[in-house]
């Protein structure tokens, strides 16, 4: 009798693949210039980097994350240009505040000697659940805004900021989560008409709560962008099993390990066998459903399965049997799991 698991394919690996990790800074309370400018005559290039002012320390983007605490949730008054009356929005202060980043940009790396008079840092994308905005607010009540993706990305969605000088903006985030926000840096060299620009640079803010997945995206990448180590459909070990697959198991994804893989059995209801599939459940993976379908060819109908018999707790996980439909049969069976993240 032949038994099929229609899930994705598998490929035993013998060996395990790591990627080393960076040392990852939390900002939580300090003053940072997220966006400082720094110039190299050895490279005669210009940069963006993190410089932690409480701690006389630079970071570089992927070394580094900025954390928003729950309680910078406002209520958006009325008569604002950031959004309607009542909308929700986490708010990095322009001004100090206790156990809260205080977030700045800066030039004061840049040489006067080198370049003109100012330098542009620009918002070139935004990966996250919500938008962000920055502006500035006067003593007076004006708001003044810098950058806003709700209305897409472009040209204007930019910062000047004088060759040494250092302002602070307020950063407002539409909901919580896990934001990367790419900026590029870009200045006149004295004497120069050609422009002299850096790379387009991640940072990464963590809006807080954070959803489980996304928890469990920065327990294991705390300061990771690159979309192709930590998305849901990223395979980072090599043993193709994506990450949501990972999540969803309570597997290791840094680790290419057969773990926790699902199977099929049979059980018996008084004196008739049937068909079972078993999968495991993380525990802690509760924005994963899970859905088993059972058909008699590839190509076929298929039944959705949903009389769970055994559901077996445990600490990290849970193992689920899932019985067929039918008696077991004297033909082959086919199963499929599906997995779907709930995700904004």
């Amino acid at each position: 009798m032949k038994k099929h698991i229609q899930l994705f394919s598998f490929l035993l690996l013998l060996t395990t693949v790591q990627r080393a990790s960076a040392q990852c800074f939390q900002f939580t309370a300090e003053h940072v210039d997220l966006l400082s400018v720094t110039w190299s005559s050895e490279s005669t290039q210009i940069s963006l980097m993190a410089s932690d002012d409480t701690h006389g320390n630079l970071y570089a983007s992927n070394q580094c994350v900025v954390i928003c605490p729950e309680s910078m949730k406002f209520s958006l008054p009325s008569g604002t240009p950031l959004g309607n009356e009542g909308d929700p929005l986490w708010i990095l202060p322009q001004n100090p505040y206790s156990n809260v980043p205080y977030v700045g940009v800066s030039a004061e790396r840049v040489l006067s000697e080198v370049f003109g008079s100012a330098v542009t840092i620009q918002l070139t994308r935004l990966e996250g659940p919500g938008q962000l905005i920055v502006w500035q607010a006067s003593s007076f009540g004006n708001i003044d805004v810098k950058m806003d993706s709700r209305d897409g990305i472009g040209a204007g969605d930019a910062i000047t900021i004088p060759v040494g000088g250092h302002a602070h903006y307020n950063w407002g985030f539409t909901t919580n989560g896990i934001y990367r926000a790419y900026f590029r840096a870009s200045g006149f060299r004295v004497g120069q008409t050609t422009g002299t620009i850096s790379p387009e640079t991640p940072f990464t803010f963590h809006i807080l709560p954070l959803r489980p997945f996304e928890s469990w995206t920065a327990t294991h990448w705390p300061c990771e962008c690159d979309t192709h180590i930590i998305g849901p459909s990223a395979d980072p070990d090599g043993d193709r099993m994506i990450n949501v697959i990972e999540y969803a198991f309570g597997n290791d994804p840094k680790v290419a390990l057969y773990t926790n893989v699902p199977d099929v059995s049979f059980v018996t209801d008084g004196t008739t066998n049937y068909w079972a599939f078993r999968y495991v459940r993380a525990t802690k993976a509760t924005d994963i459903t899970f859905s088993v379908e059972g058909a008699s060819s590839i190509g076929g109908s298929s039944e959705s399965l949903t009389n769970r018999i055994v559901v077996a707790p445990g600490g990290k996980s849970e193992i689920i049997t899932v019985r067929d439909l039918s008696s077991k049969p004297t033909t082959s069976r086919f199963f499929k799991l599906k997995l779907e993240l709930l995700y904004p």
